[in-house]
């Protein structure tokens, strides 16, 4: 598969009603941040997202950094399973780092995507030498764009058991307690390195799956549909699509170079704020009871505009007509129509959409 040659960097908002995006691991309480009130999701939980997706789409074997069915396993225990199905290109029962590279990626479509460490546990000395892989699509820590409060819920599970006198069944009921926010837009950045994705193969068409696995892990995956994450949907991805190569002026010629640029901080540049009737971010309930601002956006887009090969996204019904026509036309209007691209992941109907 062909590797893909162009930088991309995309922005992908989704939100959660009465859930905990991300946990810690004391209390498995919100991150809240003391200093701005916002809650913050880790990169690792929106990998797991796309990971689980990926699973359910691809199989379990295309995936190293997963479990094997209810069993965690090292890398050494994936990596030992792929070598297996791939013995006819490891000669003499040997096999260099090189090759063992070549194989490992040419297997695990997240490795592809994200890299590894590759800390392998007790590999045996025949794999030969084995270095950390970045991977080509780096993702910030994500964040919501509006400040939260922390609540909790409570409640108590009831299970049933029998008497020790008697075979009668005897009801028994713990207190549960679970901790959640109320709403949250929460926003990633992230940057697809088209220079590391010749160290680990990305393709195009990975890159595709990526997008899917994106939109759709936070709502599809099975490690979204739990009593703190059912809350989730995807609401927006904007995808740039910069140019492999542009032309520069220096002294007085042209000559073409690589474009290695991408605008940046994307998620700092759409301002939310609550309606008026709501007043303060806290009080926000639900889409509708806010307003999102993407001029500064629009404004990093126009800059860099000669750089730019097109520009895709994909929304949602409900914040298509709430939020992102206006913001769609304006970038047609920047760009030309041909290089803006609806990808409709969900593939909805025009009239649904």
């Amino acid at each position: 598969m062909e590797k893909i040659k162009n930088r991309n960097e995309f922005l992908f908002l989704y939100d959660i009603k009465n859930g905990n995006p991300n946990g810690d691991p004391d209390e498995n309480r919100p991150r809240i941040d003391n200093v701005t009130g916002k809650c913050y999701v880790t990169d690792v939980r929106l990998k797991r997202f796309i990971r689980d997706y990926l699973i359910q789409t691809e199989g379990e074997k295309y995936i190293l950094v997963t479990k094997l069915g209810t069993k965690t396993v090292n890398l050494t225990d994936r990596v030992t399973d792929s070598l297996t199905e791939n013995e006819s290109k490891i000669k003499d029962g040997k096999i260099e780092g090189k090759d063992l590279m070549n194989i490992l990626t040419s297997t695990f479509i997240d490795l592809r995507m994200f890299g590894s460490p590759l800390a392998f546990k007790s590999a045996p000395p025949e794999w030969g030498e084995t270095s950390k892989i970045t991977g080509p699509i780096q993702i910030n820590f994500g964040e919501t764009l509006n400040q939260v409060e922390e609540i909790n819920f409570n409640g108590t599970s009831i299970f049933r058991s029998k008497g020790e006198a008697d075979d009668s069944e005897q009801k028994q009921g713990t207190f549960t307690t679970y901790y959640a926010i109320p709403y949250g837009l929460i926003a990633f950045h992230g940057v697809i390195n088209e220079n590391s994705a010749a160290t680990t193969g990305l393709s195009e068409e990975d890159l595709h799956k990526f997008k899917v696995a994106l939109w759709k892990g936070v709502r599809e995956s099975s490690s979204a549909n739990t009593r703190t994450k059912k809350g989730q949907q995807p609401r927006l991805l904007l995808n740039i699509v910069y140019k492999e190569k542009v032309i520069i002026k220096e002294n007085g010629k042209e000559r073409e170079v690589s474009t290695e640029y991408h605008i940046g901080a994307l998620e700092e540049k759409v301002t939310l704020k609550p309606i008026s009737d709501i007043k303060e971010d806290i009080n926000i309930r639900k889409t509708g009871e806010y307003t999102l601002d993407f001029t500064r956006l629009t404004q990093s887009i126009t800059k860099a505009k000669n750089k730019i090969e097109r520009v895709e996204y994909c929304a949602c019904p409900e914040f298509k007509e709430l939020y992102i026509t206006d913001f769609v036309q304006n970038l047609k209007k920047i760009m030309g129509e041909e290089r803006v691209e609806d990808l409709n992941i969900d593939e909805l109907s025009e009239t649904e959409a």
